[in-house]
């Protein structure tokens, strides 16, 4: 390798400026791993005009030149660069590096992999030409050829080879030990941006959450908001509940994105108007958004459950698009004849105990996990089927397996580290009778898995709020009150109803819900509000709350929603709010709590809650009457928008239900005038609850037991499964 591009290798701790006083392309190509690009971009061209004799000057002079404007993701004038370098130099493997760069950076890796091996033929010689084709060979999933390169590498310490292991064992599924393996290197290298952007991706992707937002501070900080660390950064403001800032930040990706190299973080810039409230929009985006769902296929997945959040037209038809363009793809194929299939499986003519596996990607304090924790403990010595939780996502620290693997009679399986073929082997080889999916399409799902098929029969349940849409999910289990049989809902699956509440609230000790007792009353003027995610505050449900604040002029409403240091959040609904009619002053916003205890502890400010419309609560209703504050909703017509009336009716509260926006409003001023009453009798919601059916885990799991017995009798017996019209008996 030409000695002017050592320094292009070199640790940056390790460069002195000093030591090349008499080399100025070494002293550049310095300046540009030591990310002064301005800088060595001056004295490059400053050097040109001198270097016009000299052939291999001006040869190395254009390189470093063609290889800083990549590095400022300025493309446009590489091209014309890079034939006068290939003037000086024919197929010369300075060349090979330059272009093969640029095709990297432009997403063309087609044109790589039809170059004949002659192109790299000469790569263990020049590290910086190894270095591309090892990441082309990742890029391509490669992993074994790219392995085996990356141990040809000279220097195994260099920060090159240091970020291109990290992206292996990312690639493979280690991607704690990629972070672990790569964190080390950023003490040494804080001014490289690709290894800052590099950690960030890794620290969210390992769910190291502690270690989150000092590298994100970090590396803004260093870098500034740096196109390459944009997605990363709208990633976090949405964890962090600040829709507001990460809706900039996906904005101005989107036109760094406009310029060419850049790929815009489309599913993030979604999920930031989604969680401001403007989940109505997605059904304007591009029509080459909807024509290829594969070319996006987290985005295709992305759209799936924010539309059915808000019941669109749209929902169904770009569900069935969707699964369909995934069962033809080879990847799905590929799933499909995985090994063992559920041919090889034994037929099993003894139905007990049934295998059950519960497949969720929330193992963390998220409340399927927590309403499982429910079910599980309440249900300990008295199941009658073997039970199995599988993990598909690690949480890191913030995961909660080892509550689950304490308790006797369950079994726990973490397959999150395994690629996808692997994870469907895994999960079949456990032999389940019924694999009850608990994601459906929210994060880290693993609907292609379902897709395959991982059990005779699948179930969706729980996790999800409308049809998977997969045409081998064979049930949605729900209960009359989430069923009803006037509903024009969409359903891929044959619906199946419990006799009782589809979910139970039973918190067992060691949870915050079953530490904090119920909370005094607020003082002073009536506080109706919701806790809610902001994505559920549509614009609908403004106006329906202005209408009920007009009805009473003394009343308040409290929110909590978003952190309070995002006032660009803040900024948007109030603009929202006033166009529906809602005085932004009379709201109270609450700030966000470190822990469940604290948040379940806030419902002392608030009197009565108010469901949002269509997508309501479930949870938050829970909540709420197990804090001593009862809740107004609205019924529905789909899943989404009857979580709540399911709740209430189980908890034998049906007189608090709407039926229409009328009487939601009227319900609320009619309560209103109770509000002595209501501050003195806090206890009776949660004794309410408790004594009720939804109270009951043990009874759910009992039922639920049925239910999956039957389910399978009926699959066995080649049956047609009954629906909630008919009776389970």
């Amino acid at each position: 390798m030409d000695r002017c591009f050592g320094p292009l290798l070199a640790w940056p701790d390790q460069l002195r400026l000093s030591a090349y006083e008499g080399s100025n392309l070494e002293r550049c190509a310095a300046l540009i791993r030591l990310n002064q690009l301005q800088v060595a971009e001056a004295e490059l061209l400053s050097s040109l005009p001198q270097r016009q004799a000299d052939k291999d000057g001006q040869l190395n002079t254009l390189a470093l030149l063609c290889h800083l404007r990549m590095q400022q993701a300025s493309l446009n004038g590489c091209g014309h660069l890079l034939r006068h370098i290939q003037q000086l130099d024919p197929g010369g493997w300075i060349v090979r590096w330059l272009q093969a760069q640029l095709w990297m950076q432009q997403g063309q890796l087609s044109h790589l992999s039809q170059q004949p091996q002659a192109y790299w033929a000469d790569e263990r010689q020049h590290p910086l030409l190894a270095t591309v084709h090892i990441a082309e060979l990742l890029a391509q999933g490669e992993l074994n050829a790219a392995e085996l390169l990356l141990s040809d590498l000279p220097d195994q310490s260099s920060l090159e080879a240091m970020r291109l292991r990290a992206a292996l064992w990312q690639a493979q599924g280690r991607v704690v030990e990629a972070f672990e393996h790569l964190h080390p290197a950023l003490q040494r290298a804080p001014q490289s941006v690709l290894l800052q952007a590099q950690l960030f991706e890794l620290v969210i992707a390992a769910r190291q959450i502690p270690t989150v937002v000092p590298i994100a501070r970090g590396a803004l900080l260093q870098h500034g908001e740096h196109p390459e660390l944009l997605n990363n950064v709208t990633a976090v403001k949405l964890f962090q509940r600040q829709p507001g800032y990460a809706r900039r930040c996906a904005l101005l990706l989107q036109t760094w994105a406009s310029l060419g190299r850049y790929k815009a973080g489309l599913p993030n810039q979604i999920c930031s108007y989604e969680q401001c409230g403007n989940a109505d929009w997605l059904e304007h985006l591009h029509p080459a958004i909807w024509n290829q769902p594969l070319a996006n296929p987290d985005l295709s997945g992305n759209l799936v459950l924010h539309l059915a959040s808000t019941q669109s037209r749209r929902a169904p038809a770009h569900l069935s698009q969707f699964v369909a363009a995934l069962d033809r793809s080879p990847q799905q194929q590929q799933l499909r004849l995985t090994p063992p299939s559920l041919s090889e499986l034994p037929n099993r003519f003894d139905l007990h105990p049934l295998n059950i596996a519960w497949i969720s990607a929330d193992f963390t304090p998220h409340p399927v996990s927590r309403f499982l924790q429910h079910f599980m403990e309440a249900s300990s010595g008295k199941r009658d089927h073997h039970h199995t939780l599988v993990s598909l996502v690690d949480h890191g620290t913030e995961s909660n397996l080892t509550k689950f693997q304490a308790m006797s009679g369950l079994d726990v399986v973490d397959v999150a580290s395994l690629k996808a073929t692997d994870r469907v082997s895994a999960i079949r080889s456990l032999n389940a009778d019924v694999a009850i999916d608990l994601s459906g399409w929210t994060g880290g799902h693993f609907a292609t898995g379902f897709l395959a098929r991982l059990a005779p029969v699948q179930v969706n349940y729980l996790g999800y709020f409308a049809s998977s849409g997969l045409p081998t999910m064979d049930y949605w289990l729900g209960d009359i009150n989430l069923f009803p049989s006037h509903s024009p809902e969409y359903s891929a699956e044959q619906r199946w109803c419990l006799d009782r509440p589809f979910i139970a609230w039973q918190p067992p000790a060691g949870l915050p819900e079953a530490e904090v007792d119920v909370v005094g009353p607020p003082q002073g003027v009536l506080r109706f509000g919701s806790f809610n995610n902001n994505r559920k505050l549509s614009d609908r449900t403004l106006a329906l709350w202005a209408r009920i604040l007009a009805r009473l002029p003394e009343a308040k409403l409290v929110l909590k929603a978003s952190a309070g240091d995002d006032q660009p959040t803040q900024e948007l609904l109030a603009r929202r709010m006033r166009r529906q009619g809602l005085d932004p002053e009379r709201v109270e916003w609450l700030a966000l709590t470190p822990g469940c205890a604290e948040h379940l502890k806030q419902y002392r400010h608030l009197d009565i809650a108010l469901d949002p419309v269509p997508n309501g609560g479930c949870t938050t209703t829970c909540e709420a009457l197990w804090m001593g504050c009862p809740v107004i909703t609205l019924a529905g017509i789909h899943y989404v928008s009857r979580m709540s009336t399911a709740v209430l009716r189980g908890a034998g509260l049906p007189h608090w239900v709407a039926s229409t926006e009328d009487n939601y409003v009227q319900l609320a001023v009619m309560q209103a005038q109770n509000l002595h009453w209501l501050r003195q009798h806090r206890h009776h919601w949660r004794n309410t609850l408790g004594s009720s059916p939804l109270g009951d885990a043990a009874d759910l799991v009992r039922h639920l037991e049925q239910a999956f017995t039957a389910m399978v009798v009926a699959g066995q017996a080649h049956q047609t499964p009954m629906t909630c019209a008919r009776s389970l008996e």
